[in-house]
């Protein structure tokens, strides 16, 4: 059935916003973009939704979660593990500890309250993380599209081996409801140099998409290039790699990340907080994607991702709200507001609306179907409806304000509205 969805202004990232716009949707896709006016006149009788003073705008894309961490908030309360962390790797045993003292439907559970956080805050696509690989089906009858990355990461052959013959089984199924899977090979301080160059080639062979932690702390600088530090002496021995500490390389994760292959423009990287300047030149060379999460990055305290040097730098940039054990929201809303104010405007507003919608979607291999309201792609988009009037030239200043999460008033996949209350609540 056909339908016209019109709104004071329709906001995309690939145009300025337009007043009085609408688009046609047909059969979960956009049939056509303009104003109401003419798409009422090339379309006689076609019925009219009209949000009236509201802001008709895409969905957004969150280019890196780990949504079965999603109940992480009420695990650690429940364990007793409440008292926040002091550096990285802190937070990283915090992290072990809580996930062992939990049953693995629990994981399932947290997963789906992931998804239904996720579409009532605007998100339409995802870069998930996932452990849990059983968990995979719950996204068989999910409205978001994306990538599902199943995570791998392992120093002594045994739970290599293991962990390798898991993950092609789990592979076999290629597509889980409308999410693709992939793999994501932790981060180059927990997967042997081995596995990770293996990983790289598979996903480079197999054509499959990819992610991979880099450069988040200066622990992980300091391990990587010469085999000390806390990752060292506190984490490997709390899980047993003692006997499994790498040679030193020599290397900065950049550098060693590209011996191993990993500078492919399908391997999304994540973080990047500790680069330096030779190393922002070569990801841009190699058209790599980056996600930056600031605010996890702040909860941290690992430092600040140069945001600016990477945008001028033309280093492809999108946003990821990292999990809730890192996190207060799975808002890209939120994320916007953040890293406003966090880069000190290094990235203005429409670059992170931006980031939040096309960039995410090339990120993820999407531009063909989401990111913009366009001609042809997905008829997904969400509502929002200011509290106070926001003239044209202020859309994008209210988008990195604190209310847009809040404003949402609907949410629609593929043409099909989403019941918001309903997704909140359950």
């Amino acid at each position: 059935m056909n339908c016209i969805y019109t709104a004071k202004y329709l906001v995309s990232s690939n145009a300025p916003p337009v007043e009085g716009g609408a688009l046609l949707a047909h059969a979960g896709q956009i049939a056509a973009v303009g104003t109401v006016a003419e798409l009422k006149s090339n379309n006689p009788g076609v019925a009219v939704v009209d949000f009236a003073d509201a802001l008709l705008v895409p969905l957004l894309v969150n280019a890196h979660t780990h949504l079965e961490l999603t109940d992480f908030p009420d695990w650690v309360e429940n364990v007793g593990e409440g008292a926040s962390p002091e550096n990285f790797v802190d937070w990283i045993l915090r992290l072990i500890r809580v996930k062992q003292k939990l049953d693995k439907n629990q994981y399932q559970l947290s997963l789906s309250h992931g998804i239904l956080q996720s579409v009532a805050a605007g998100t339409g696509a995802v870069g998930d993380i996932l452990a849990h690989h059983a968990a995979r089906h719950l996204y068989q009858n999910s409205p978001l599209v994306g990538s599902l990355f199943l995570e791998t990461l392992g120093q002594d052959p045994a739970t290599i081996c293991r962990l390798r013959n898991g993950l092609s089984e789990a592979l076999k199924d290629e597509v889980v409801g409308l999410v693709e899977l992939g793999i994501s090979p932790h981060s180059p301080y927990s997967i042997s140099q081995d596995y990770l160059k293996s990983i790289y080639a598979r996903c480079q062979h197999g054509k499959l998409r990819c992610t991979t932690h880099l450069a988040e702390s200066s622990a992980e600088v300091e391990f990587v290039q010469r085999s000390q530090g806390d990752l060292a002496s506190r984490l490997y021995p709390y899980i047993g790699w003692e006997g499994y500490i790498p040679l030193p390389s020599g290397q900065r994760p950049v550098e060693y990340l590209q011996q191993q292959g990993g500078l492919f423009p399908e391997n999304l990287l994540v973080h990047g907080v500790h680069l330096n300047n030779a190393e922002i030149e070569v990801l841009a060379e190699k058209q790599m994607w980056l996600a930056l999460c600031p605010r996890s990055n702040a909860t941290l305290n690992v430092g600040k991702a140069p945001a600016g040097k990477l945008h001028r730098a033309g280093v492809k940039l999108a946003l990821g709200t990292d999990s809730l054990a890192s996190c207060d929201s799975l808002s890209i809303w939120d994320e916007m507001t953040f890293a406003h104010r966090w880069f000190n405007g290094e990235l203005d507003a429409p670059t992170l609306f931006s980031m939040a919608t096309q960039g995410g979607a090339e990120a993820l291999g999407l531009e063909n179907r989401i990111g913009s309201l366009e001609t042809g792609k997905s008829a997904s988009f969400q509502i929002l409806r200011p509290k106070t009037t926001v003239a044209a030239d202020e859309i994008f200043d209210y988008f990195v304000s604190s209310d847009c999460t809040d404003d949402i008033v609907q949410v629609y996949h593929r043409g099909q509205p989403q019941t918001i209350d309903k997704i909140v609540t359950d």
